[in-house]
């Protein structure tokens, strides 16, 4: 079966994290809040693609925003459809005073606490890697 690999950008100012309502135009997850994610595109690698979507979704870019962690790719399946992914976690830090700009993805931005995810109406599969990312480094 064809992955499809796709990059999850976890922009964290401080204690929170930003999260953006998923508009109408997109096909999946619409009206749910999110982390920034996106298909990472043929020949480019997934840390280019990372910063390629969260300039893309938020306005953000270096130096305002920095690449803080990644973490080992993660095979996830979608139980309704079976569609399989692979999903590359990266963790982005940010100046707390940077503006974001949202591009026709999302319809609605906030900072919120990461356990936000958790909610009903957050893209599901979200947390337990955001969780992750977010987790004090093992030495």
């Amino acid at each position: 079966m064809n992955r499809t690999e796709i990059v999850l950008a976890v922009v964290q100012c401080g204690a929170q994290i930003c999260l953006a309502r998923r508009s109408r135009a997109v096909a999946t997850g619409q009206g749910l809040w999110s982390v920034v994610t996106g298909f990472v595109e043929t020949d480019t690698d997934p840390v280019t693609q990372a910063w390629t979507e969260v300039d893309e979704e938020l306005g953000l870019r270096s130096p305002d925003v920095r690449l803080a962690r990644r973490l080992e790719p993660v095979n996830l399946t979608n139980p309704a459809s079976g569609k399989e992914f692979l999903v590359y976690p990266f963790l982005f830090e940010c100046n707390a005073t940077q503006a974001l700009v949202l591009n026709w993805e999302h319809d609605d931005v906030q900072w919120a606490e990461p356990s936000r995810l958790e909610s009903a109406d957050c893209v599901g599969w979200q947390f337990p890697l955001v969780r992750a990312l977010l987790e004090p480094e093992s030495r």
